[in-house]
């Protein structure tokens, strides 16, 4: 059945590349196109490499982003052993693919073992697989002048070796200041927003944004420092939630926000769904609403030559999952079920006016009871108001 429902969502995707493929060329479309192949690009979790130096708080940090306990966090001898790219769920749903690399200059060998002799081994045999959208480089706030030099010409080597695996693309490098909390004076919290306190925390991020940027190699990828503390308790047992009385997060939520800003356009939903921050999926889930409203307004009037494919419907079919899957749901058909069945009365829409053609139907006997097959711009409007309604709206 996993085998079969996959073969059916692969299948949507092949088929509306075709179509996009057979629309006669037109400026006033192009910008609608190229919006839909860009979020078909971005359908898998965003790809986040991790460097530093062993022991400044890489794994808590992954914690931190991810809101959950996904990596092990050893305070004594280093974890991580072979970089290697890692999957993080939350109920059963793919939200980020992170590379945790050994520690830079490690004093001694981590827990997991590693066949490579050097971190910069482990990760060049991780990069040939697969490339990150962005590369956070971590520095304990307090230790940012202790053999940096070494650190950063590892991090040049990197990406170096990024550049000649996979090209010149648009990566970038932030900095990331981990434990700021143990920044002077230790009896401040970052909550009281000492003036002292975060004096200090700005002049490390304004000399850790130095040495990033007086190397050559770095210097074109590099995009700012953002101050971190990524200490917080989690439940038990594996993807552990955050304890809502222990979660001592500080500026978390800006790293992320800064990630999604120097992330190339087509990788932000990914971003935003795996972050949940609803501003930004708001925003993508309308541009890929209007894209398909525009191309189904166009193709209903003007049908594409040499096509006997239910168009319209592949449209509107793949502009719901896509929307379900921002919101942090599978791209998958049972995420359409879900919609057809109980989201789009949940959200008021008017049946009548809305549907999801012959796919829907071919897909799911007995939807036909639900919705009529409608066509045009004002049944896709229709279609995809109701879906951000139900998908990212219902806790508003």
């Amino acid at each position: 059945m996993e085998a079969e429902a996959l073969n059916r969502t692969e299948s949507i995707l092949a088929n509306l590349q075709k179509i996009l493929d057979k629309i006669p060329f037109s400026s006033n479309l192009q910008q609608s196109i190229n919006d839909i192949r860009s979020s078909i690009q971005a359908l898998r979790p965003p790809r986040i490499m991790i460097i530093g130096r062993s022991r400044s708080g890489k794994s808590s940090l992954i914690n931190a982003i991810c809101g959950l306990k996904v990596a092990e966090v050893s305070d004594t001898r280093p974890e991580t052993g072979k970089a290697e790219w890692n999957t993080y769920y939350h109920d059963g749903t793919d939200l980020v693919r992170i590379l945790d690399t050994r520690g830079l200059q490690e004093a001694e060998t981590p827990r997991q073992q590693d066949t490579a002799k050097t971190p910069f081994e482990s990760i060049k045999n991780a990069i040939k697989e697969e490339y990150p959208d962005i590369i956070l480089f971590v520095c304990k706030a307090t230790e940012i002048h202790s053999a940096s030099q070494e650190d950063l010409n590892i991090c040049e080597s990197i990406l170096q070796e990024i550049k000649k695996i996979h090209g010149d693309y648009q990566l970038s490098v932030i900095g990331v200041l981990t434990q700021c909390d143990n920044v002077a004076p230790p009896y401040a919290k970052l909550s009281d927003n000492d003036e002292e306190k975060q004096k200090n925390i700005e002049d490390h991020c304004s000399s850790f944004a130095v040495y990033l940027k007086s190397k050559e190699n770095i210097r074109p990828y590099y995009k700012d420092v953002i101050p971190t503390a990524a200490y917080a308790k989690y439940e038990e047992g594996a993807e552990g939630l955050i304890l809502p009385d222990k979660d001592y997060r500080w500026n978390i939520d800006k790293l992320i926000e800064t990630m999604m800003k120097y992330t190339p356009k087509e990788r932000q939903g990914s971003f935003a769904r795996m972050a949940q921050i609803k501003k930004t999926q708001l925003t993508v889930a309308d541009t890929i609403k209007s894209a398909c409203v525009i191309i189904s307004g166009v193709v209903s009037i003007n049908p594409i030559p040499g096509t006997s494919l239910p168009v319209i419907g592949i449209i509107q079919t793949f502009m719901v999952m896509y929307i379900g899957w921002l919101s942090g749901r599978s791209f998958s058909l049972e995420t359409l079920n879900d919609f057809l069945v109980t989201g789009a009365v949940a959200a008021g829409a008017n049946a009548g006016t809305i549907g999801i053609a012959d796919v829907a139907l071919k897909f799911f006997p007995g939807v036909g009871n639900v919705l009529s097959v409608a066509a045009g711009a004002t049944a896709t409007q229709g279609l995809g108001d109701a879906a951000i309604a139900y998908f990212l709206k219902q806790d508003q």
